[in-house]
């Protein structure tokens, strides 16, 4: 059963911050109980009341941003696969495998080097060296973005 629905009314009237606060109760949810990511798959069942309330939570968070309504479903269809999407990549990750994985992928990219050059670029300049940067912050901010973006259009 999913938590109770997440208080977001330290966001009140401020549709970034609320929807920032959702997700990140949300991810927090998903990684505290890594079985609600099958649980609460994409799939079409009959919703809890549990799970309405998260919803219901989002749909208020972007109420206002003045979108129409399928905009802000659309928005937060967005959102919820970021937050699902880091959930899920914590869920799966194992340290011993990750190191094997970077091994081997490394000795098939030193054969291979020519037959992907962009990729063997992007590795030389550090694309995956850790940042400092939280995912779910930098995926949050290009989707708000957007959503400024789309709502400065309709002005």
């Amino acid at each position: 059963m999913l938590a109770e629905v997440p208080d977001l009314s330290a966001a009140r009237g401020d549709w970034r911050a609320g929807t920032r606060l959702w997700a990140r109760r949300c991810l927090d949810l998903y990684r505290a109980h890594p079985w609600a990511l099958a649980a609460t798959a994409m799939r079409r069942q009959v919703m809890g009341p549990h799970q309405l309330g998260w919803l219901d939570a989002a749909h208020a968070a972007l109420e206002p941003t003045g979108l129409p309504a399928a905009q802000r479903h659309q928005v937060f269809v967005l959102v919820v696969g970021l937050v699902r999407s880091l959930a899920q990549q914590t869920a799966d990750f194992d340290a011993d495998e990750d190191r094997e994985w970077n091994r081997l992928t490394g000795e098939v990219l030193e054969r291979h080097a020519a037959r992907f050059p962009a990729l063997t670029r992007a590795i030389a300049d550090g694309a995956f060296e850790p940042t400092g940067v939280d995912p779910l912050d930098f995926g949050l901010d290009r989707i708000l973005d957007g959503v400024e973006a789309l709502m400065a259009g309709r002005e």
